[in-house]
């Protein structure tokens, strides 16, 4: 046989191994995964000797910019995926209009979806008023519903009835439900009395968001949870160790429907970052000590964290520098999307992450999650040709003028990392070439719409 791609002799990377062959991609399918012995015949031939070679990966929790063209759009934020390996993302429904309804969702396809450079889901909505919605959006292929347990500039807070009701409706139709989970009383008081004491600046937010207002929230989610067994709960960007400890408990005694998520900010940096990096590293959850940094990579290495995302929260210079005088008035949330994976890999390595470890955190547990697994997540027969080749020895710095997404800033600017993504593959095309000077070496539009599968 002869296939359209052949990746050949690199060190490829599954979950439960390494092994040194070769990928060969025929219809933009995988077609064979064969050890060194074997040689493969192709039209086109990557050279993988030297470099590893991993399933693309997915980033579960994306905000790409949809109606909002000074903060991210589709096209940019995909560019900066296929520069940062993802090769799969899931777009949370925080849009303009927000993805509620079957319309907004197929308007969302239509429009942005279609300057795609590589694949991409959706996310419905848990929120009040909407929950007729649920069973139509899974559908049509949007299986993950995103609620807020805390006020949010654009989206609306979910009450603990409603968010314990959609949890039932989701049972039976299948799907997943993520939580952006904080206690929004706590952390408003907070608020109210820090600002009125006039106190401001990175120490004053960090102070109005502390570890026990996300624990709070954390266990109520879980409570409500076991309250609706046959609904998989998922918690969103986890930034405290005791978050993920509760729930290693709660899956040890039997609590088999929850899983949560860490991100790159929460594993690279901390407090003393935020302090002296300002405005970037400014995001909800905030950044925590540098002992609970430590003690939540423990808990990544360890199997107890399902997954880590981005989280890639943009905002235009005008509502992170402008006003960072005012520290209340920054918005919260940072780029993260094109550093996901160095900021893993690096920081990982240092403490033993392994590549079989890096897989399943950030391709594998994902697609089983959030319904992909039918053709994203690994390098076998039959699943979509999503490949990326990387230097793991490459040293490189970050610049802003590397960065591919939309506004040109990121908290991590000027960190050197170690391992670069040579080559991005969606479905067998070649999407980033780290040799070309252009480095997005395929049109927008590529991407496709990936629908869910899921389980009733």
């Amino acid at each position: 046989m002869e296939f359209d791609l052949v990746i050949a002799g690199g060190e490829i990377v599954s979950g439960k191994g390494v092994f040194k062959g070769s990928v060969g991609i025929k219809g933009g399918l995988v077609e064979a995964v064969v050890g060194a012995d074997v040689e493969l015949r192709g039209k086109k031939t990557a050279d993988a000797r030297g470099l590893m070679v991993l399933p693309g990966l997915i980033d579960a929790h994306s905000h790409a910019g949809h109606g909002d063209p000074d903060r991210e759009n589709f096209t940019a934020y995909s560019r900066a995926c296929a520069a940062g390996g993802i090769t799969t993302f899931i777009d949370m429904p925080l849009s303009n209009p927000s993805t509620l309804t079957v319309e907004r969702l197929r308007e969302k396809i239509g429009t942005s979806g279609a300057a795609s450079h590589v694949d991409y889901a959706l996310y419905g909505g848990a929120v009040p008023g909407y929950l007729k919605h649920i069973a139509p959006l899974v559908k049509e292929g949007a299986g993950a519903f995103k609620a807020f347990t805390c006020r949010c500039s654009n989206y609306p807070m979910t009450d603990d009835g409603t968010l314990l009701e959609a949890m039932r409706i989701i049972e039976k139709t299948g799907g997943i439900l993520s939580v952006h989970a904080e206690n929004d009383t706590l952390i408003q008081n907070l608020v109210d009395s820090l600002m009125a004491a006039g106190k401001n600046g990175p120490r004053a937010y960090l102070d109005s968001h502390p570890p026990y207002s996300e624990l709070e929230a954390v266990q109520r989610v879980f409570f409500m949870a076991a309250l609706a067994p046959n609904c998989r709960v998922h918690i969103a960007h986890v930034s405290i160790p005791e978050g993920m400890e509760l729930m290693k408990k709660l899956r040890g005694e039997g609590a088999g429907n929850i899983s949560a998520e860490t991100c790159p900010q929460y594993l690279g940096m901390n407090e003393d970052d935020l302090e002296k990096i300002g405005a970037f590293a400014k995001c909800d959850p905030p950044v925590r000590t540098a002992e609970a940094v430590e003690r939540m990579w423990e808990l990544v290495l360890n199997g107890t964290v399902d997954i880590i995302s981005s989280d890639h929260s943009p905002h235009p210079f005008s509502k992170k520098t402008e006003v960072e005088r005012d520290f209340w008035k920054v918005a919260e949330g940072c780029t993260g999307i094109q550093t996901m994976l160095p900021v893993t890999l690096t920081e990982g390595r240092k403490r033993g992450l392994t590549w079989q470890r890096l897989v399943q955190l950030m391709a594998e547990r994902p697609a089983e999650l959030f319904g992909l697994s039918h053709r994203k997540g690994t390098l076998s027969p039959g699943m979509d040709g999503d490949v990326i080749l990387l230097d793991p020895e490459k040293e490189w710095v970050l610049e802003e003028k590397d960065l591919q997404h939309l506004v040109k800033q990121s908290p991590f600017t000027g960190r050197t990392f170690r391992g670069r993504v040579v080559k991005t593959f969606v479905r067998g095309e070649l999407v980033y070439d780290d040799s070309e000077a252009e480095k997005i070496v395929n049109a927008p539009g590529w991407g496709q719409f990936c629908p869910m599968e899921v389980r009733p």
